[in-house]
């Protein structure tokens, strides 16, 4: 045995998890099943018991982080976060030992807290990338969307125009048909 410790990651239960993050317990299994639909692997024993390990606690954290915003759905922020987890750092291995204290250490805590404002960060970055992009969106399809406003309103005009012209064009027959019926009155009258 190497006596090497730092591959040793602790295990957190579902209901540390909530503590952590300050959440119930029910909102940490409905993220859990919903990050699993999108193809997430959250490790479990072989009772079927969830364990987090600190990248699971991170991914958790971001997602109640993108929820704050008032445009964001949950749905959405669960897409956001698994589009930007490392696939390969996902495993498909269950843990067979969730740990038993409910308390973690200060060491681990900060540790956690870094990893977090490091996830935060380019987070961040990426969010912006991706916000970039979707006004770039909204202008091209405003354009878009100004450039059909405008073909409809140059044929509403055109339509309008024809419209009168076949008004004109109507009163101007009525007028010569009763000038020309007065006319033949005024013959037939004499």
């Amino acid at each position: 045995m190497s006596g090497d410790t730092s591959n040793i990651q602790k295990v957190y239960t579902a209901k540390e998890v909530a503590v952590l993050l300050g959440i119930q317990n029910s909102t940490v299994r409905k993220y859990c099943n919903l990050l699993e639909e999108s193809g997430y692997h959250i490790h479990k024993n072989e009772h079927g018991h969830r364990g987090f390990f600190d990248k699971d606690v991170l991914v958790l954290r971001q997602i109640i982080d993108l929820i704050k915003h008032p445009d964001m759905t949950l749905k959405n922020a669960i897409n956001v976060v698994i589009s930007m987890v490392d696939m390969s750092d996902m495993s498909d291995r269950d843990t067979t030992k969730i740990a038993e204290t409910p308390y973690i250490t200060k060491a681990e805590f900060d540790e956690i807290q870094h990893k977090q404002m490091q996830f935060h960060h380019s987070m961040y970055e990426r969010q912006e990338a991706v916000i970039k992009e979707l006004i770039k969106e909204v202008k091209e399809t405003k354009i878009e969307l100004n450039k059909q406003q405008e073909y409809i309103e140059n044929k509403l005009e055109r339509k309008d125009q024809l419209l009168l012209e076949n008004i004109k064009s109507m009163q101007a027959e009525k007028e010569i048909a009763a000038t020309q019926q007065k006319k033949w009155w005024n013959f037939w009258s004499r």
